[in-house]
């Protein structure tokens, strides 16, 4: 079984790994709905080029900030053959000027498999999340275990 490492923007990381923290980015983008300029500090931590936003005026409901995330895959089977897919990736958000207060605060978005997300998560939900895959990981260990012993059994046999 191959189990693949990468992340976003070809970064080399592991997960759980940590970079040395960085200052904020701060920049100016023309309001798209006013025409006037408007200065946002990014959300530390957040890795995307904003080049874009800074070039052309944009609707600041469209301004956001993510973090990186290591990609992790593993084979599934889902008709007849393994292909690779994404599994438990995370990434922390922010959209400074959306119309919903929630989203203007740094909030989770977990994939769970390839772009099937559990979004909008503030840190209780998110602890919810993990409490689950807790439970279950531990369901996986005594699997583990049990296969363990049953091959050994089964090997034992005359």
């Amino acid at each position: 079984m191959k189990i693949l490492q990468s992340t976003e923007n070809e970064r080399q990381a592991t997960p759980g790994q940590t970079e040395p923290a960085t200052s904020p980015q701060t920049w100016t983008f023309i309001n798209r709905n006013t025409g006037k300029p408007m200065t946002f500090t990014c959300m530390p931590g957040c890795d995307i080029d904003h080049n874009s936003d800074v070039a052309t005026p944009y609707f600041p409901d469209d301004i956001w900030c993510q973090t990186r995330r290591a990609d992790v895959t593993l084979p599934i089977n889902e008709n007849g053959k393994p292909e690779e897919y994404k599994v438990l990736g995370i990434t922390i958000n922010v959209r400074p000027f959306d119309e919903k207060l929630s989203q203007r605060l740094p909030h989770a978005s977990v994939e769970v498999i390839d772009d099937c997300w559990i979004e909008d998560l503030d840190p209780d939900a998110l602890a919810i999340v993990i409490a689950t895959l807790e439970s279950r990981l531990d369901v996986l260990r005594d699997s583990h275990t049990q296969l363990v012993k049953l091959r050994a059994e089964h090997e034992a046999r005359p």
